[in-house]
């Protein structure tokens, strides 16, 4: 049988189901969401519109879930492909909801019930055999948008061709990370995390850490998130934690650890904390307490709050300088201080703890490590850093320090002795960027300056790849890479050469670099073979400008895309500006002449004049930063692949590239004049600075062409002028380069 969701019906509209119901929709997958009330079904949805991050990737978004009472409207579960019940985190109304759910769902539906522990087998203990072969237990992680990890949990009922389709379309639509999980209590992640998270706790309570000092230890240093410890006891909430930690407890009768579970050291400090109102976010105190722009702490000593102190442990700012983090490991583990020792103790026993649960929690080693990472941004999953740091050495530590180890772990020499990475054939490369041979005759640019930013490295890099593809033998490339970000714009760095005031000189300079940067993206743009970028995460400035130099995008579905020059006090110069008035107000005038050309003009202003970023690709979409052509890929873990792929495509069918023509439009002076009269407005109504509003008064006239007496079309090498002449009169301005060193010495704009 051929499954497909052709539509999603989630029975529960609290934080998971209706997180859940807005990512189907985000999946363009309409979505019936149901609950025991209208009022309370229709408060869920007002508050998915509001909530920030963002839960549907654009406003439009939400109209793709339709909302209403389980008693009246149950006849809409007859018409799901696939039905999540995401109610209260109960075993028994879980059970008689899917009793309710047998008799109404159509046969060939599947059936999950949302869960971060209960026995899956039990929820559908009752039900009927058809019913069971298409039901499996669900866990995804909060946020359900945002939130990488998706646990799948089948029973042993479950159809095998059942849980292949749930695991292959929340990979490729869900843009999910998929586990397959035993069912055990809290399954793999929740787990091993709340485990090894009651062990920290307990030891920096009986040793006397500080918040400040375990947070620091507990965090980057040892790949973990910036959230370290107290700070996720914060985010997850008090309530939440100590509820799991109960429930778990009475679940794991064989497991002796579980006993660190009710630790009296860690009761003590709950009851404390929960009898004063401290749950953490939701109360607006936890461990950390924010008190107007400051952040107290609270000390676990007194029990009361205090200014934040900075942990006095030298090895820290040492570790911290070494960015393997297998490597800064080793450092750490050796340190005979408060970091070497809960180091030593965190790691050791999470290390163990992981050994220690196969085969009960899975049999698969690598499921423990992608449910770590995916599930709580760990850097590298438990066996995978135990193989980096070493099994035989690491386990011999462990052992020295009291930690057991499973017999079964030092028959290894590794836990992946099959796996090798593939050795890319590295065509060109310098300090920032290479040109990588990724077979089928594809070319990859791959940046690699600090976040990907933009220099003269990258700009000669882009000019060499477009002079090898057209050496022949290569069908095409993508711009790509592996990073946290795709490119956050320029390099800054450059500002001390900016605020150099000794006349002619340094701005010819200016011009002949700025110049050099758009001839490098206009060779892209009219290369002869298809070239795709793939652009994810912040994709910002100079970076939007390359992925709109491409030939097409394919871009992650969290891609967060704006032109910000302007925080710096600049303007788009390598085509931003350009880009947007030939997608935006060319592509409108050419489609309805004789039309207005101010409102879509007006747009383009307000996307760059107020720095707007995309909240995801889709609304990059709707900015005009993709075009309808640009694909969005929902897992950015095949991202690369589908761009690969693209150029394949668009090679074998023949790609040309675009002429040199006047496909431009330049509105002229009447729609400048109009724009800068609203702009004096703004500043007059006190919503911009004076700065601010000459800035956006410049921006216009790039996008109108200047004083052009009448809307005419025009080339984009005319609009490119344009934005230089702007960007390299701003650079001379004291005010921008006290906004550029504001932001290399704060990392956040100046208003001034």
């Amino acid at each position: 049988m051929t499954f497909a969701i052709r539509r999603a019906v989630v029975i529960g509209s609290g934080t998971m189901g209706g997180g859940i119901a807005a990512h189907f929709a985000n999946a363009r997958v309409p979505v019936y969401l149901l609950d025991i009330s209208q009022k309370i079904v229709t408060a869920s949805l007002e508050r998915l519109r509001k909530s920030k991050p963002p839960a549907f990737f654009t406003a439009e978004t939400a109209e793709l879930v339709t909302i209403g009472s389980l008693d009246e409207h149950e006849a809409w579960i007859r018409e799901g492909d696939w039905i999540i019940e995401a109610i209260v985190e109960e075993l028994q109304p879980k059970r008689d909801l899917v009793a309710r759910i047998d008799r109404l769902r159509k046969p060939d539906s599947i059936v999950s019930s949302n869960t971060s522990g209960l026995p899956i087998s039990q929820i559908a203990g009752n039900a009927s055999a058809g019913f069971k072969s298409h039901f499996l237990g669900t866990h995804f992680f909060n946020p359900p948008r945002y939130m990488k990890l998706l646990e799948v949990i089948p029973t042993p009922e479950t159809d095998p061709k059942i849980i292949a389709f749930v695991r292959d379309f929340a990979e490729r639509r869900l843009g999910k990370g998929v586990v397959i999980c035993k069912d055990t209590p809290n399954f793999i992640a929740n787990r091993m995390a709340s485990i090894s998270g009651a062990m920290l706790l307990d030891f920096v309570l009986e040793r006397g850490y500080t918040i400040e000092e375990t947070d620091a230890i507990a965090g980057p240093l040892i790949g973990r998130p910036k959230t370290a410890a107290f700070r996720l006891q914060d985010l997850v909430g008090l309530d939440v934690s100590s509820s799991v930690a109960r429930n778990l407890y009475d679940l794991i009768p064989n497991d002796p650890k579980r006993e660190v579970l009710r630790s009296p050291r860690i009761e003590k400090l709950r009851k404390q904390q929960m009898d004063r109102g401290r749950l953490g976010d939701k109360s607006g105190q936890g461990f950390y307490k924010k008190g107007g722009k400051s952040i107290e702490t609270l000390d676990l000593q007194t029990g009361e709050y205090r200014e934040r102190r900075e942990p006095e442990i030298p090895s820290l700012a040492e570790a911290n300088k070494i960015k393997s983090l297998p490597q800064r490991l080793h450092f750490v583990l050796q340190q005979d201080d408060k970091a070497g020792a809960l180091a030593r103790h965190v790691v050791y026993n999470s290390l163990a703890y992981a050994a220690q649960r196969i085969p009960e929690i899975t049999d698969d080693i690598a499921n423990v490590d992608r449910a770590m990472r995916w599930g709580f941004s760990h850097e590298m999953g438990p066996f995978e850093l135990w193989d980096a740091l070493g099994i035989r050495a690491t386990a011999d530590a462990m052992k020295k320090h009291g930690v057991h180890v499973p017999a079964w772990v030092l028959e290894k020499q590794s836990f992946y002795p099959s796996l090798t990475k593939a050795t890319l054939r590295v065509v060109r490369e310098n300090k920032g960027a290479s040109l990588i041979d990724i077979g089928d005759a594809v070319l990859q640019l791959e940046f690699h300056t600090k976040m990907n930013t933009l220099d003269d490295d990258v700009r000669s890099m882009m000019v060499q790849s477009v002079e090898e593809l057209g050496k022949g033998g290569w069908v095409g490339m993508v711009i790509g890479n592996d990073g946290a970000d795709f490119c956050v714009g320029a390099n800054l760095d450059v500002a001390p050469t900016l605020s150099r005031r000794d006349g002619e000189p340094a701005e010819s300079r200016l011009h002949v670099g700025v110049q050099a940067m758009q001839d490098a993206l206009m060779a892209i743009r009219f290369c002869s073979k298809p070239i795709v970028a793939a652009p994810f995460g912040r994709t910002l400035g100079g970076g939007a400008e390359v992925a709109m130099a491409a030939s097409r995008l394919v871009a992650a579905a969290e891609t967060y895309m704006g032109q910000v020059e302007v925080g710096v006090g600049l303007v788009p110069a390598a085509g931003g500006c350009k880009e947007l008035i030939r997608r935006v107000v060319s592509s409108a005038i050419s489609q309805t002449p004789n039309a207005d050309p101010l409102p879509f003009v007006q747009n383009v202003l307000q996307t760059i004049g107020m720095a707007k970023v995309s909240s995801s690709a889709a609304e990059a979409r709707e900015l005009g930063f993709l075009t309808g052509a640009d694909r969005i890929v929902m897992n950015r873990d095949h991202l690369m692949a589908e761009a690969k792929e693209e150029v394949l495509e668009m090679a074998a069918h023949g790609y040309s590239a675009p002429a040199r023509e006047k496909n431009c439009y330049a509105a002229g002076r009447d729609v400048l004049a109009a724009l800068k009269a609203g702009i004096y407005v703004m500043q007059q109504g006190a919503y911009m600075s004076e700065y601010d509003a000459l800035i956006s008064s410049r921006l216009a006239s790039i996008l109108c062409g200047g004083d052009l007496s009448a809307g005419q079309w025009v080339d984009e090498q005319f609009f490119l002028d344009r934005e230089r002449e702007v960007f390299v009169a701003l650079c001379r301005e004291p005010k921008t380069l006290d906004r550029i060193q504001f932001m290399l010495a704060n990392g956040k704009p100046l208003r001034n």
